[in-house]
């Protein structure tokens, strides 16, 4: 996985719905913002399952040349750094307490990306359209928060991070089905049976 993949928004193979809404001229600032959030936790989420952030926190606990091997060690050295980071602004080694501090610096980090990138590339924006366009993205990515520090909060601990899985429809009953069926059968039957106005 390449460095800051996840940070990527410029990538052809990343962040592909949003880069497409970003360019359709039609589309509000809202409609082009709700593209990032999934796509980002989507990433995110892959990057955690091959990249466990608890050895980084683990050596934050321990002296200085021991933090910089694991995080010169570490594939994506952005993401060891803002744990590094985030683990001295909470003063703490606890996943939770480090995972909220961690979701927020990542989702500024994001933002701030993904505005440049987005002033830089759409060029048919006004100065207004812009200014929503990033309210509207740090708004969508700022109401992810607990699910990015839950993510963060399971890797830094260790825990195994599940792929997402679709919530299946809620299937209907086959009684039901009929009853709704019938009902309905007999509504027209009435509508077509009742009194005309001659």
């Amino acid at each position: 996985m390449a460095e800051n993949e996840l940070l990527d928004v410029g990538s052809r193979r990343r962040y592909k719905r949003w880069r497409e809404a970003l360019g359709d001229p039609n589309l509000s600032p809202a409609a082009v913002a709700d593209c990032l959030p999934e796509e980002f936790v989507a990433i995110l989420r892959n990057a955690l399952r091959r990249k466990p952030l608890y050895l980084i926190l683990k050596a934050c606990s321990q002296d200085r040349s021991v933090l910089r091997e694991a995080v010169n060690n570490f594939k994506d050295r952005d993401m060891a750094k803002l744990v590094e980071r985030a683990h001295t602004i909470a003063r703490s080694t606890d996943p939770s307490v480090v995972a909220r501090k961690l979701a927020e610096l990542l989702v500024d980090k994001f933002v701030d990306r993904a505005n440049r990138y987005a002033l830089k590339h759409d060029h048919n924006t006004n100065a207004a359209r812009h200014a929503a366009l990033a309210n509207e993205t740090s708004a969508r990515l700022t109401a992810c928060l607990p699910e990015i520090s839950g993510l963060l909060d399971a890797s830094l601990r260790g825990d195994p991070i599940r792929r997402a899985r679709n919530i299946p429809k809620q299937k209907i009953p086959a009684k039901t089905l009929n009853a709704m069926s019938l009902s309905s059968l007999s509504a027209k039957e009435t509508r077509a049976d009742g009194p005309t106005n001659a």
